[in-house]
């Protein structure tokens, strides 16, 4: 297995309620990688992101983690979640705690951290997306795009190998979406490895090292940003970009 394989699936598939939504994805993705999945809602790329970390559980199929196949039974899914960070499009903070609480829980808890260490670590991280004024905010108190970049913050206190980002800037006023982008083109500039579903067309084109387009529960095509954006080859690509680069 070639070292720098973070993720590797191979004839994903998932179905709910006997609907199926992903139909056999194959996709790897490498260290300090940025894949961007896009397409049309409803095309598979949320339940495809929440397979990787298991929050859905696949019917068929593998994901590799580091080589450690997720769907073993004997896989230890929790040690292996630490690995993984997750942004989630309505933050899922903890509304009544503040900002630097909200960062510490999870170090403390499942890396055995003293409070004093969490604490110094919750503010590196916090001051990293241009949070840390905020740290005794109480989170219920903070904009959407504060909100975001403290559970950025929060998922970075794990020290984790990849970051899954699900549409983070869609539940966002149009004004702070670039705050959070930002956020997120300053990891992909330290070499953070990240797979990111998002409608941040110009993110994307920025950003990416590979944009791939899903729809109707298979990857339909993939590619560089140039070679997606100026030449996709596929027709179902060329009609999802014309739709939504023109509105």
């Amino acid at each position: 297995m070639d070292k720098n394989l973070v993720i590797s699936i191979k004839d994903l598939k998932k179905s709910f309620d006997g609907v199926p939504v992903l139909k056999g994805i194959r996709m790897d993705v490498y260290e300090k990688e940025v894949v961007c999945i896009i397409g049309a809602s409803g095309s598979g790329k949320t339940t495809l992101l929440r397979c990787l970390n298991l929050l859905n559980e696949p019917n068929e199929g593998s994901i590799l983690f580091k080589g450690a196949e997720l769907m073993d039974k004997k896989t230890d899914i929790n040690t292996l979640r630490m690995k993984i960070g997750m942004v989630f499009q309505q933050f899922n903070l903890f509304n009544n705690k503040n900002a630097i609480d909200n960062c510490t829980l999870a170090p403390i808890h499942l890396l055995k951290m003293d409070k004093q260490s969490a604490n110094r670590l919750a503010l590196e991280r916090l001051e990293e997306v241009g949070m840390k004024d905020f740290a005794h905010a109480k989170v219920s108190s903070l904009s959407g795009g504060q909100r975001q970049r403290v559970a950025i913050a929060r998922a970075l206190c794990m020290n984790p190998d990849v970051m899954l980002f699900d549409e983070p800037t869609s539940a966002l006023d149009p004004e702070m979406v670039g705050e959070v982008l930002s956020v997120m083109k300053d990891l992909a500039r330290n070499g953070m490895t990240m797979v990111v579903v998002t409608h941040e067309m110009g993110f994307a084109k920025d950003v990416a090292n590979r944009i791939i387009f899903m729809d109707e529960g298979v990857i339909v095509e993939e590619g560089t940003p140039s070679s997606m954006f100026s030449n996709p080859k596929e027709a179902r690509t060329k009609e999802f970009l014309k739709r939504i680069l023109t509105n």
